[in-house]
């Protein structure tokens, strides 16, 4: 239909990577390194200017003509990508952008996989960045998102991702979730060597991308696989697909995190606006241009990556928090309430987000601000998988207990607690204040500094966890088509 609607518009089909870099050329900012780097005139997702339409109405078929007679004389690209590498569970998506916005379709190329086989396609998203009005039109059941008004990647990429997300709900029986993925290869309790693999979810600022690059300083035959950095898909049978080739980072904690650095410096690395200084050198610490800097970089060039994006099968989950009220992890008791925090979705507001709200909760369904529709649909159908094939699910705290002026949890912890969820050789006792499991025992770590009892007080954080639960129960009540066992889990 879509193809169709377009097809008078003049296109450049599927050009290649060093073909389209040229064509972008006119847009990178000199550095030393040699790299593409682009600076966007919209910095962030247009989440204020996003529209979920059911249907076409005649004032947007107007539209949709008005937008077609304005870009008839201009040249396009068109571009045919895969979303997701195997064949039972791929989604093929159409992009189409002007020529002048090439560096759109580069990033978009290089991000995902080439289209193999005939397959017709399952999205389609038509760009136009200078459009004069900033509109993100997204139809769920023409699989169909049209982006006015904005030149940013992320919001290119996320079409699609958003797109396929909805379509493995609705039409497929899974889940789409925003999560990275990584396997690990470790020694468990009885000296065996296993593998468990694992979904890393998390808002901004939680620690999700530290934990699905690190290694953990394991030595073989243990180690790591890093498969995904941002989606997934979750089937009925337990196992989750990946989605994409390559990974698009945000830069801000680049010069913390070693094994992202060397693969944003590469060569065949894209940034988006990040720093440049008139000598030609690249900062991500200088947030000037913004502080959503981002970069596509090769999956090759980040340590322990695997050639598969694929998990055979989910073990645990992580639900990454930033809160300062809670011990550093949790392990929750039943499917019903691992869909209740999913539903819930906790962290707080960082200064990244907002500097005058800093330690404010906040809460996103799924840790995922990409879900099109009825988010009750969504934690009910991961309850209907939990339920058949038992995952287990961690609350991991990365912020602090004692307040914002409390005891910080470091990485180095949270990535040691981490590797004893893998090992599988952590004690742990039900908390009648939490309503969930926590540790009574943790192999090379004390997390004694970090007792909410200690910090706080016996009665003062009971009363606290009574209030977060009784909070949590009302957000839950908003959701009515949520099914009851898990609004009563909490």
């Amino acid at each position: 239909m879509w193809e169709e609607f377009f097809s008078d518009l003049t296109y450049l089909q599927n050009p290649e990577l060093p073909e389209l870099r040229e064509l972008a050329k006119k847009d990178e900012v000199p550095n030393r390194y040699g790299i593409p780097v682009y600076h966007s005139k919209i910095k962030s997702r247009s989440a204020p200017f996003t529209e979920y339409h059911d249907t076409v109405t005649p004032d947007l078929e107007k539209l949709f003509q008005d937008v077609l007679d304005s870009y008839r004389s201009r040249q396009m690209i068109k571009v045919e990508r895969n979303i997701g590498q195997a064949s039972e569970n791929l989604f093929r998506q159409v992009y189409i952008v002007p020529v002048e916005y090439a560096r759109l379709a580069f990033m978009m190329t290089h991000n995902n996989f080439d289209p193999v086989g005939n397959k017709e396609p399952d999205i389609f998203i038509a760009a136009f960045p200078d459009w004069p009005q900033r509109r993100i039109l997204v139809f769920p059941n023409l699989h169909f998102t049209m982006i006015l008004g904005s030149d940013y990647y992320g919001e290119s990429k996320m079409a699609g991702l958003r797109m396929a997300m909805h379509i493995m709900r609705e039409e497929r029986g899974g889940i789409g979730l925003h999560a990275g993925s990584k396997i690990y290869h470790v020694k468990d309790s009885h000296g065996e060597l296993t593998e468990k693999g694992t979904l890393v979810f998390g808002l901004s600022g939680t620690g999700k991308t530290t934990i699905c690059v690190n290694c953990h300083k394991l030595q073989p035959p243990e180690g790591v696989e890093i498969l995904q950095d941002d989606i997934n898909m979750l089937t009925v049978r337990g196992n989750s697909f990946g989605t994409e080739k390559n990974f698009y980072v945000k830069t801000d904690s680049v010069n913390s995190t070693p094994e992202l650095k060397e693969a944003c410096l590469s060569s065949d690395a894209i940034l988006e606006n990040v720093y440049v200084s008139p000598e030609g050198e690249i900062d991500f610490d200088n947030m000037s241009i913004s502080t959503n800097g981002r970069a596509v970089i090769n999956r090759k060039h980040i340590p322990n990556t695997s050639d598969r994006i694929d998990l055979p099968q989910v073990n645990f989950f992580l639900f990454n928090t930033r809160r300062y009220d809670i011990p550093p992890v949790g392990r929750l008791t039943s499917p019903a309430q691992a869909a209740a925090f999913f539903m819930l979705g906790e962290s707080t507001i960082t200064s990244a987000d907002d500097p005058n709200r800093v330690g404010e909760t906040t809460r996103v369904v799924g840790f995922d601000p990409f879900i099109i529709n009825e988010p009750a649909k969504s934690g009910n159908r991961l309850y209907e998988i939990l339920k058949n094939h038992p995952i287990d699910v961690y609350i991991v705290n990365t912020g602090k207990v004692g307040g914002l002026d409390g005891i910080k949890i470091t990485p180095e912890v949270t990535l040691k607690i981490v590797e004893n969820i893998a090992r599988g050789n952590i004690q742990w006792q039900y908390n009648d204040d939490l309503g969930y499991d926590i540790p009574t025992d943790m192999p090379d770590l004390d997390l004694a500094p970090f007792d909410p009892y200690t910090i706080y007080g016996k009665d003062k954080f009971h009363h606290m966890m009574e209030e977060l639960r009784e909070d949590r129960r009302k957000h839950l009540a908003k959701f009515d088509k949520l099914y009851p066992e898990i609004r009563e889990s909490i």
